[in-house]
């Protein structure tokens, strides 16, 4: 690449990080940019994107959304653009039948993104009028933030969601949060979430959990029996055995979008008050990363797809 050539390709990249990341433009230097692409931490073209899209479709990762930079944070999940069902007329009668589509098929082209609605539901009046967004998801180490723009609302299924250009940019924020784990629906984990008040004993599957936390899914009418900040007590029971248990306090209740509806999610962190309890802790998130390991490994083989742990 001449010297002319990469001049304007690092003043490009330089515009677009600007452009999503303007409270971080002081430190994009044209050395820090080249440091940045030398190491990965900028993603500028597409193929570098994509396994990062696959991930989060195929693990059905919660997406964090951002519209104009403002502060307030929105969910999704990526969705798949799946075809509609195909017209097959056999013995004089027409039947549906599913088209021949690999799923997330079309993530291939690098052409667009589908998202499901966000949540709070206010984001799909503010995203049509929205001049960027941007997209932040969670791997083991860091966060991936991706740069895209709004397109129009479209239809996939009967179902409604957002459409969105392939993200231009992206990067990588190290230590951006605790690191979590996120359980298989199919590992053997249970939580007994102790009573109080007028909330009676409760048996939750959780859906992630990290050193510090964790958060689990509760059914909508029992949203108002937990109280930001008030504290609880949960037992983790692991393969039918009581490994360990620990008193909590409540951080948030949220509402998130999923496939298959609403659902509630309740995040308390963890009281750690002896080395042994958070020991105990960490072998349980160690037991759930290797679960989880082993599931994305599976897809991967599944699908053929390289997806990102």
């Amino acid at each position: 690449m001449s010297d002319d050539k990469h001049e304007k390709f690092i003043h490009s990249i330089k515009k677009k990080l600007s452009l999503f990341f303007p409270e971080d433009t002081y430190s994009f230097t044209w050395q820090a940019i080249e440091e940045g692409l030398e190491r990965g931490d900028f993603m500028v073209k597409s193929t570098e994107i994509l396994p990062y899209l696959q991930t989060a479709l195929f693990d059905d990762k919660i997406i964090e959304v951002e519209l104009d930079g403002m502060t307030r944070v929105y969910f999704s999940r990526i969705h798949d653009d799946t075809p509609d069902l195909v017209e097959v007329e056999e013995d004089g009668e027409i039947r549906l039948e599913e088209p021949l589509y690999p799923p997330g098929d079309y993530l291939k082209l690098m052409s667009h993104l589908i998202t499901l609605p966000l949540e709070p539901g206010l984001g799909n009046l503010h995203i049509r009028d929205s001049q960027k967004v941007m997209l932040r998801l969670f791997t083991a180490t860091c966060a991936i933030e991706l740069g895209t723009f709004f397109q129009d609302l479209a239809v996939v299924r009967d179902i409604p969601v957002l459409r969105l250009a392939f993200p231009v940019i992206g990067r990588q924020v190290r230590g951006a949060r605790a690191f979590r784990a996120k359980v298989p629906t199919d590992m053997d984990f249970l939580l007994l979430v102790m009573g109080k008040r007028k909330r009676p004993n409760m048996r939750k599957h959780p859906t992630d959990i990290s050193a510090n936390g964790m958060s689990f899914q509760v059914r909508k009418e029992e949203r108002t029996l937990f109280q930001i900040d008030e504290t609880c007590s949960i037992q983790f029971v692991l393969n039918g055995e009581l490994l360990v248990k620990v008193n909590c306090t409540v951080r948030h209740i949220s509402k998130v979008r999923g496939k298959k509806g609403i659902e509630y999610r309740c995040g308390v962190q963890f009281d750690l008050p002896t080395r042994s309890v958070a020991a105990s802790i960490e072998t349980v998130v160690a037991a759930v990363q290797r679960a989880h390991l082993k599931e994305l490994s599976d897809k991967s083989l599944e699908s053929g797809i390289r997806l990102v742990q």
